[in-house]
C-alpha cells in the first residue's frame, strides 16, 4: 500500500501543481469578465489621484520655470509618463459606453477590463515614484558668444544707457556727457564701449581718452591730449598750451574727448577743451565717482551706472569661475559667494578668478566665511572684502609682494616692470636670485600671475601694467595693516605733519609746490619714492633729509633739486634711481658700497662720470641715459665694475676713445668693456666711427644691445638694435660682425656702409638703408648658402636716398629658397638708378606675406613686379602706394602670361604723379579687387584703363571719347569700393563712359574730384542713380564744370557736399523739379562765381545743419522759402560771405502762399559778411524766430536794416527816416538766446537801437558785444538799454569815428542802486577819435564785475564818467599801451592820462615852434654864409 500510495502521490502531486499553474491564469481572465465594474471604478479612483499628483507637480514646475530655472530630467520624465497614462485612461473611458451586457460585447468587456486593471497597477507604481524634494536648478547663463563684445559683457540694465549716450553723441544738442558711479562699477569699461561704437559708426574723426585721476595734473592732461591728437606743445605755460589745444579742438575735425576718472571740478577752459554749448565738432564724455562734479561743470546729461542685478552678477561670476559651479553641491554656496560681491564687476571678476575651477566644497565654504567676516573700513567695506580674499588666495608670497608694491604708484599709472625689477632687487625679496636677468624673469612671471587673477591689468605695452584704482585703495589698506606703508603716505599733510612713522615703504607723487621737511624720521623705512611732475614747481631737498633712514634700501627721486655732494645718503642703499634731477655731480654715491642699481636718467647737469663710481664693485646696473651734458667718463671706471650686468648710456656720453697702448687717455675706451664678463645688456653711442675697427672681445652673455655710431634720435623698441652712420668705408672689427649676427633692427646710413656684407645678417627683422652714394647692389647672392637664404626673417625693408643703387640682389635667387619670405613692409624712395626690384628671369622671390608697398621717386622703374609674382604672391597685400616715378608704364609687367590677377586683401590703392603710366598690366584678361575700399588716382594723365590688350597702349592714351575707362571695363571688378579720389586729369572731358554696368558704384560713400578742367557735367543719370550710398561729395577746381546732373528721383544718403573753385557751375541740379536730400547735413560752396541757384526746383534737406557759402557773386538767394519753413529744422550754422548779388537769404516763388512766419529752432551761429546787396532775410515774410541763436555777426551789409519785411516794403526799410538800425528793434524778429553780437561796417547808421526795442529782456542773455566801423553813431547806448544788458561780460567798440559818448546823457528814470552793466568784465575802446567820456550822465556809475579796461587812440577822452565810479574788482588798466599799475581809480587814471597827454601835446607843439624858429635862424645864417662864399669865389676868379 505504501508503494501504491507512493505511486499515486507521484501522480497527484504534479497534477495539483499543474492545476495551480493552469487555474490561476484562468481565474484571472475570468475575473476580468466578472469584475468589470470594480476594475473600471478602481481605474477612475487611481486616475483621480494621479491627476492630483500631476497637477501639484506641474504647479511646482510652473513656479520654477517662472523663475527661469531648469527642470530636472527625472521630473520631466515623470510628467511625460503621467500624461501618457492620462491619454490611455481617456481612451478606456471613451470605450465604456460601447460595452453592453449581451454576449456580443463579451470580448470588448474582457479587453477593456484587462486594460483597466493593468493601467491601474501602472498608475499606482507611477504615483509611488512622485516623491521629488528638488524639481529644478538655476538655469545656466546663455552662450557668451551672443553677448560678448571684445572683453566686456552686455547686460540688459546697461543697454539702455549705452543707447542713450550714443543717441546724445549723434545729436547736436548736447556736447558734454557724464557717466557716474562708484569705483569699479564699470564706468571706464562703458566709456570704452562708447568709444568703440562711435568709431564703428564713424561719428568722429578723432576719439581719445585721458585719465584725469587725482590730484589733477593739468600739464599731464594737456600733454596726453596733445599726443593723442599728434599735436606738439612746444610752449611751457598752461595758458599758452590751452590756447593751442583749443585752436586744434575747435578745428574742422569731429572729436570725442573722454576724460576718465574725474574726481574734482575740472576747469576745461584752462585745459584748452572747448566746452561751450555752441561749440561744433568737439564733444566731451566724462566719468566720475561724484555726481556733484557734473553739476558744478554744467554737464548737460549724466548717466548713473549702478551695480549689476543679481542674475547679471551671477552670470559674470560664473563666466570667471568656470563650470565647477554647475555641480549641484556647489551651486547654492557659489551663488552666496557671488551675492557677497555686491554686484560690483571688479569684485566679481577678481573673486571669480581666485576660485576658478575649485571643486572642493570646504574651499567655497571658507571663502564665503572670509567674505562675511573680514573687517574693512566703512569706505571700502563693499569692495575690500572680495579683494582681500583674492589677495589671501594668492599662493605665492612673492606675488603678494609685487601686488603690494604696485600700490605705491599713482592711480591709473602705467607701472614699469623695469622699475619693479629694480625695487625688488634692492629690497632683496627673492632668495636665490643671482642676477638682474633672473630677477626680471621672476617679476614678469609674477605679473602674469596677477594679471591672470585680474588683480593687475594690461598696460600700454608688454613692459607695463596698470592697477584698477579701487583695487589700489584696497591694496594700500592691506599694506598698511602689514605696517608696510602708512595709509596716508601720499598726502601732502603726511609730509608736513607726520614727523614719525614705522612704515617700511612709502611714495609720494607731487603736483603742487611742497616744502619737504628738513629731516624725515622714518627709521624703519626701506623703500622711498618721491616723484615731482615735469611741469611742477621745483622742489628742494635738505642735506639732512635722509639722516634718520638707516634701513633705507631703495630710493627713487624724480625732478628733485638738491646738491648731491652734500647729501647724506643712507649707507644701506642698494637701488638708487634719479630721474630728471637737477644735480651736477653724483660723486656721493661712491660711499654706497652696497649699491647694485644706479640709474641717473635725464639728469642734464651732469658733465662727468665721477671716479668714485669705480668703488661700486657690487653694481649690476649703471644707467646714465639721456644725460645730454655727460661728456667725460674717466678711464678705468667701467673696467672696475666687474659685476656689472647692464650698461646704458644712449643719449649721453659718446666720446669713446681708442686704446693708445699705455698712453694717457681722457675718456674710457671700448676695450674696458671686455673686463665686464657678466655684461648682458649694452646700450651706448660712439662718435668715432673708426672704433668699429677695434678688436674687442665683448661678453658672450650679451643678449640685448643698442649700439649707435653717431647719434640717432628716438628709442629702440627692439631687443637688439644697431645704428651705423659711416661717412667713409671702414674695416669692421670682429665684435661688430658678432653683434650683427643677432641684430633685429639695423639702421644703416652713409657711404661707409658699402663695406658691410648684409648677406651675413640673418636675424634682421627691420632694415633701413639710406644716404649712401657708393652702393650699387644691396646684397650679393652669387655665393650665398641657400640653406639659410637671404634675410629669412626680415619683416620691414626701407631703402631711401641711394642714388646709384641699381638692384637689390646681385646674383640669382633659387626657386624655393628662403629669401624675403617673411617680408611684410616694403618702402623705397629716392632711388633714381633702380631699374627693377628683382629680376624676373633669375631671381625667384616669393612675397606671400607682403602687406604694404610704398614706392616714391624711383624714376627709372618701368614696373614693380612681373605678373607671375602678382598672380602667385600678393595674397596678403593690403596697401599699394606709388608716386612720382616718371618712367613707370605699368605696375606689373607681362612676359606673355595670361589669365586673371586677384588681390584678395588689397584695401588701399594710391597712384600719384605717374606721367608715363598707361595701364595696371598689359595683356591680361582681368583684375579683381574684392575688398578694395579706397582708391586715389592723381596726375596719371595717360592712365585711362586698368587692363589693356597687348600692343594697344597707345590707343588707351588717346581715347577718342576722352573718357576714363577704369570702371567701364567688365574685366576689372571693384567689389567694395567706398572712397574714390580722382585728381588732375586735364585732358579728360568725361569721367564715366557709357559702358559702366548698373550698380557699379552702389557701395561708394566718398567721392572727391579735383582739377579736372575739361569736365562739364559730373554725373550721367545712370551714374547718379547708382550713388544711393554716397555720403561725402567734394568737387574742387574744375573750371569747365557747369552742372552736376543730380537726378531728383534718386534718394541718396549724401551728408556732406563741398563745391569749391567751380567758376562755371550754374546749378548743383539742373532739373526743374523738387530735389530731395534727406540725409544732407553740411553744404560748403566757395568760389562758384556763376552759380545762380543751388537747384532749379525746390530743395528738401530736413537734416541740414551747416551752410557755408562764400564768393558766389551771381547767387541772388540761397533756397526757396518752402525749404526754410519746412526743411531747416536742424540748421545750426549759417555763414554767407562775399556774395555781391544776394538780395535775400530765402526766396519765395509763391508770394501768395499765406505763410508769413519762419522759425529756425536750432540755429546757433549766423554770420553775414560783405553782402552789399542784401536787404532782408526774406521780402515777403512778417516774422522770424531764432530761439537758440547764440552768435550773430553782421559785417558790411549796408542795406540790411531788417530781418522781416512785408512784400514790396524793402525800400522803406533800407531808407529809414531816423537812420536807425532796425535789425534788432522789430518785435516780429525774436532772438531768444543771443550770446554774442558783432556789427561791423554800418557807416550810414547814426543810431544802433531804435525806440521800438522792448524795454526789458531783449538782450538779457547777451555776453559779448562787438561794434566796429559804425561811423555816424555818436552815442551807443541809452541808459535803459545799458541797464538791461545784465549778462554782458565783454564790450568792444572800435573805429567809430563820430562816437562821443558810449552811454548817452538823455533824461531817463533809473534807480540809483541799479548798476549799469552789472556783469561787464572786459572793456575795449579803440580808435574812437571823438570819444569824450564813457558815461555822459551825472550819476553814480557802478561796474561791480569790471576787471580789464583797454583804451587805445581815444585822444579826446577827458574822463570815464561825469559822476562817481565804483569798480571793486578792477585789476588791469591799459591806456595807449601803458599799464597803469597800482591805480585802482579808473576815472583818475583816465583824467591823469588826458592831462599828461595834453601836457605832452603842448610840449610837443612848443618844441615844434622852437624848432621852426631855429630852422629859420639857421636858414638866415646859411644864406649869409653862402653869399660870403660866393663873393670869395668871385674875388678869386
Amino acid at each position: 500500500m505504501a508503494a501504491v500510495a507512493g505511486i499515486v502521490a507521484s501522480f497527484v502531486g504534479p497534477a495539483i501543481e499543474l492545476g495551480k499553474v493552469i487555474v490561476a491564469p484562468i481565474k484571472r481572465q475570468f475575473n476580468y469578465l466578472c469584475c468589470f465594474a470594480s476594475n473600471i471604478q478602481s481605474l477612475k479612483d487611481e486616475a483621480e489621484k494621479l491627476d492630483n499628483a500631476r497637477a501639484g507637480l506641474q504647479l511646482r514646475v510652473d513656479t520654477a520655470e517662472n523663475n527661469v530655472e531648469v527642470i530636472l530630467p527625472e521630473v520631466v520624465s515623470w510628467l511625460t509618463r503621467a500624461n501618457e497614462n492620462q491619454i490611455i485612461i481617456s481612451a478606456i473611458e471613451a470605450e465604456i459606453p460601447n460595452v453592453k451586457k449581451d454576449f456580443l460585447s463579451m470580448k470588448l468587456r474582457f479587453l477593456l477590463t484587462r486594460k483597466a486593471k493593468k493601467t491601474t497597477e501602472a498608475i499606482k507604481k507611477l504615483r509611488g515614484e512622485c516623491i521629488f524634494n528638488l524639481i529644478s536648478q538655476p538655469a545656466p547663463p546663455p552662450a557668451t558668444g551672443s553677448i560678448q563684445i571684445g572683453e566686456t559683457y552686455e547686460f540688459e540694465t546697461r543697454k539702455k544707457i549705452v543707447e542713450d549716450i550714443m543717441e546724445a553723441l549723434r545729436g547736436g544738442e548736447v556736447n558734454m556727457l557724464g557717466i557716474c558711479g562708484m569705483g569699479g562699477v564699470g564706468k571706464t569699461t562703458m566709456a570704452k564701449r562708447i568709444m568703440k561704437r562711435a568709431r564703428a559708426e564713424d561719428l568722429f574723426d578723432e576719439i581719445l581718452m585721458v585719465v584725469v585721476s587725482q590730484p589733477v595734473d593739468m600739464s599731464k592732461i594737456q600733454l596726453e591730449i596733445a599726443e593723442s591728437l599728434d599735436l606738439k606743445l612746444e610752449v611751457e605755460s598752461l595758458p599758452a598750451r590751452a590756447h593751442k589745444l583749443n585752436a586744434r579742438l575747435m578745428g574742422t575735425k569731429r572729436t570725442l574727448v573722454v576724460l576718465d576718472d574725474v574726481w574734482e571740478i575740472l576747469k576745461l577752459e584752462e585745459l584748452g577743451i572747448p566746452c561751450e554749448s555752441g561749440v561744433k565738432g568737439c564733444k566731451i564724455l566724462l566719468t566720475s565717482r561724484n555726481r556733484d562734479v557734473f553739476d558744478a561743470m554744467n554737464v548737460r546729461k549724466d548717466f548713473g551706472l549702478q551695480i549689476l542685478l543679481e542674475e547679471e552678477a551671477w552670470f559674470l561670476f560664473r563666466e570667471k569661475v568656470g563650470t565647477c559651479v554647475d555641480d549641484m553641491h556647489l551651486v547654492s554656496i557659489a551663488r552666496e559667494v557671488a551675492r557677497e560681491c555686491k554686484g560690483l564687476p571688479i569684485a566679481l571678476v577678481t573673486v571669480g578668478r581666485a576660485l576658478k575651477d575649485k571643486k572642493t566644497k570646504f574651499i567655497w565654504e571658507d571663502a564665503l566665511q572670509q567674505l562675511k567676516s573680514s573687517n574693512a573700513t566703512h569706505v571700502l567695506a563693499e569692495v575690500y572684502k572680495p579683494l582681500k580674499l583674492s589677495y589671501d588666495l594668492l599662493d605665492n608670497r612673492h606675488a603678494k609682494d609685487v601686488f603690494l608694491l604696485c600700490s605705491l604708484f599713482p592711480e591709473d599709472a602705467n607701472i614699469s616692470l623695469e622699475c619693479l625689477t629694480w625695487y625688488l632687487l634692492g629690497l632683496g625679496m627673492f632668495e636665490g636670485i643671482r642676477n638682474l636677468k633672473e630677477t626680471r624673469n621672476k617679476v614678469y612671471t609674477l605679473v602674469e600671475l596677477l594679471k591672470s587673477r585680474f588683480l593687475l591689468l594690461d598696460g600700454d605695452d608688454e613692459h607695463h601694467v596698470k592697477m584698477h584704482d579701487v583695487v589700489r585703495d584696497v591694496v594700500i589698506f592691506i599694506a598698511s595693516q602689514k605696517r608696510l606703508v602708512d595709509p596716508n603716505f601720499n598726502s601732502i599733510d603726511w609730509w608736513l605733519e607726520h614727523s614719525y612713522s614705522d612704515c617700511n615703504w612709502t611714495s609720494v607723487f607731487l603736483i603742487e609746490r611742497l616744502q619737504l621737511p628738513i629731516v624725515l624720521e622714518v627709521p624703519n623705512l626701506r623703500l622711498l619714492l618721491i616723484h615731482n611732475g615735469p611741469f611742477s614747481s621745483e622742489i628742494e631737498m635738505h642735506d639732512q633729509f635722509f639722516e634718520v633712514m638707516e634701513k633705507l634700501n631703495v630710493l627713487s627721486l624724480t625732478n628733485i633739486s638738491f646738491k648731491a655732494e652734500a647729501l647724506q645718503l643712507p649707507k644701506n642703499l642698494k637701488a638708487l634711481n634719479l630721474e630728471g634731477c637737477t644735480l651736477e655731480s653724483v660723486s656721493v654715491v661712491g660711499q654706497l658700497l652696497n649699491l647694485q642699481i644706479l640709474r641717473c636718467h635725464s639728469c642734464n647737469l651732469i658733465t662727468e662720470l665721477p671716479t668714485e663710481i669705480g668703488r661700486l664693485i657690487h653694481l649690476r646696473l649703471l644707467d646714465f641715459s639721456d644725460c645730454t651734458s655727460l661728456k667725460r667718463v674717466a678711464p678705468g671706471i667701467l673696467s672696475s665694475l666687474v659685476r656689472l650686468e647692464e650698461l646704458k648710456m644712449i643719449g649721453s656720453f659718446q666720446e669713446w676713445e681708442a686704446d693708445k697702448n699705455g698712453k694717457e687717455r681722457r675718456n674710457a675706451s671700448l676695450n674696458e668693456l671686455q673686463y665686464l664678463s657678466n655684461l648682458t645688456c649694452l646700450e651706448i653711442e660712439i662718435a668715432d666711427c673708426a672704433l668699429a675697427a677695434e678688436d674687442i672681445r665683448l661678453s658672450s652673455k650679451i643678449v640685448k644691445y643698442d649700439i649707435r655710431f653717431k647719434r640717432l634720435c628716438g628709442t629702440s623698441f627692439y631687443k637688439t638694435f644697431m645704428s651705423l652712420k659711416w661717412p667713409r668705408e671702414i674695416s669692421l672689427g670682429n665684435w661688430i660682425h658678432i653683434l650683427l649676427r643677432n641684430t633685429e633692427h639695423l639702421y644703416l646710413e652713409g657711404n661707409g656702409s658699402s663695406n658691410l656684407d648684409l648677406a651675413q645678417v640673418q636675424n634682421m627683422k627691420n632694415f633701413y638703408f639710406g644716404g649712401c652714394w657708393t652702393v650699387k647692389k644691396l646684397v650679393n647672392t652669387k655665393s650665398i648658402d641657400w640653406r639659410f637664404g637671404v634675410f629669412p626673417v626680415l619683416e620691414s625693408l626701407k631703402l631711401a636716398e641711394l642714388p646709384n643703387l641699381e638692384e637689390i640682389c646681385d646674383g640669382p635667387i633659387e626657386a624655393g629658397s628662403n629669401c624675403f619670405n617673411n617680408l611684410k613692409e616694403l618702402e623705397i624712395s629716392y632711388l633714381p638708378a633702380l631699374m627693377y626690384l628683382w629680376n624676373s628671369q633669375s631671381q625667384n622671390v616669393s612675397l606671400r606675406n607682403l602687406t604694404s608697398i610704398k614706392v616714391r621717386r624711383c624714376d627709372k622703374l618701368r614696373n614693380l613686379f612681373p605678373l607671375k609674382m602678382a598672380k602667385d604672391g600678393f595674397l596678403q597685400l593690403k596697401r599699394l602706394e606709388i608716386s612720382s616715378c616718371e618712367m613707370m608704364e605699368e605696375v606689373f609687367s607681362n612676359d606673355g602670361e595670361e589669365g586673371h590677377i586677384t588681390f584678395p586683401k588689397l584695401e588701399n590703392l594710391s597712384l600719384v604723379d605717374l606721367p608715363s603710366l598707361i595701364t595696371f598690366c598689359k595683356g591680361i584678361e582681368g583684375i579683381e579687387y574684392p575688398v578694395l575700399w579706397e582708391m586715389e588716382i592723381d596726375r596719371c594723365s595717360k592712365l585711362t584703363s586698368f587692363v589693356s590688350s597687348t600692343g594697344n597702349s597707345s590707343s588707351l592714351a588717346g581715347h577718342s571719347d576722352e573718357c576714363l575707362h577704369f570702371f567701364c571695363n567688365q574685366k576689372v571688378t571693384f567689389g567694395s569700393l567706398q572712397i574714390l579720389i580722382i585728381k588732375r586729369y586735364e585732358n579728360i572731358s568725361n569721367l564715366w563712359c557709357h559702358k559702366i554696368p548698373p550698380g557699379f558704384f552702389s557701395k561708394l560713400v566718398g567721392l572727391e574730384i579735383t582739377d579736372c578742367g575739361r569736365i562739364r557735367s559730373l554725373f550721367t543719370s545712370s551714374i547718379a542713380a547708382d550713388l544711393v550710398n554716397l555720403i561725402g561729395l567734394e568737387i574742387w577746381d574744375c573750371s569747365e564744370m557747369h552742372i552736376m546732373e543730380m537726378d531728383p528721383s534718386v534718394k541718396t544718403r549724401l551728408e556732406s557736399l563741398t563745391l569749391r573753385s567751380l567758376p562755371n557751375l550754374v546749378n548743383f541740379s539742373g532739373w526743374g523739379c523738387a530735389l530731395e536730400l534727406p540725409s544732407l547735413m553740411e553744404v560748403t560752396i566757395y568760389d562758384c562765381s556763376r552759380m545762380e541757384s543751388f537747384t532749379m526746383g525746390s530743395l528738401t534737406a530736413p537734416k541740414l545743419e551747416s551752410i557755408d557759402i562764400q564768393r558766389c557773386d551771381k547767387l541772388h538767394n540761397l533756397f526757396l522759402l518752402t525749404m526754410a519753413k519746412n526743411g531747416l529744422l536742424q540748421l545750426k550754422s549759417l555763414n554767407v560771405t562775399h556774395c555781391k548779388s544776394i538780395e535775400e537769404v530765402f526766396f519765395n516763388a509763391n508770394e501768395n502762399d499765406g505763410k508769413r512766419h519762419i522759425t529756425f529752432p536750432k540755429l546757433e551761429i549766423m554770420k553775414l559778411y560783405d553782402l552789399p546787396s542784401l536787404t532782408t532775410f526774406h521780402k515777403g515774410i512778417e516774422s522770424i524766430e531764432f530761439p537758440l541763436l547764440t552768435e550773430m555777426d553782421i559785417n558790411r551789409c549796408p542795406k540790411l536794416t531788417g530781418f522781416a519785411t512785408s512784400s514790396g516794403n524793402n525800400s522803406r526799410v533800407a531808407d529809414q527816416d531816423d537812420d536807425s538800425f532796425h535789425l534788432l528793434c522789430n518785435q516780429k524778429v525774436t532772438f531768444g538766446s543771443l550770446n554774442e553780437l558783432s556789427i561791423d561796417g554800418y557807416e550810414n547808421i547814426s543810431n544802433l537801437w531804435c525806440h521800438q526795442i522792448p524795454p526789458t529782456g531783449f538782450f538779457n542773455k547777451l555776453e559779448e558785444l562787438y561794434i566796429r566801423n559804425c561811423g555816424r553813431i555818436s552815442s551807443l547806448f541809452t541808459s535803459s538799454i545799458a541797464a538791461n544788458l545784465v549778462n554782458l561780460k565783454k564790450l568792444s567798440i572800435i573805429h567809430c569815428s563820430e562816437m562821443v559818448k558810449v552811454i548817452g546823457d538823455e533824461e531817463e528814470t533809473l534807480s540809483e542802486n541799479s548798476p549799469i552793466f552789472p556783469s561787464l568784465q572786459r572793456l575795449f575802446l579803440i580808435s574812437l577819435p571823438n570819444l569824450v567820456i564813457f558815461c555822459g550822465r551825472r550819476c553814480a556809475l557802478q561796474l561791480p564785475s569790471l576787471m580789464t579796461v583797454c583804451i587805445q587812440d581815444c585822444h579826446w577822452m577827458e574822463s570815464f564818467t561825469m559822476g562817481s565810479l565804483t569798480t571793486p574788482n578792477l585789476e588791469d588798466i591799459k591806456i595807449d599801451n601803458i599799464e597803469n599799475e597800482g591805480i585802482e581809480d579808473l576815472n583818475g587814471a583816465t583824467q591823469l592820462w588826458f592831462r599828461e597827454k595834453h601836457q605832452r601835446d603842448q610840449e610837443s607843439t612848443q618844441i615844434e615852434k622852437e624848432q621852426e624858429e631855429s630852422n629859420k635862424e639857421d636858414g638866415k645864417h646859411l644864406k649869409v654864409e653862402t653869399e660870403e662864399e660866393e663873393s670869395k669865389q668871385a674875388r678869386n676868379l
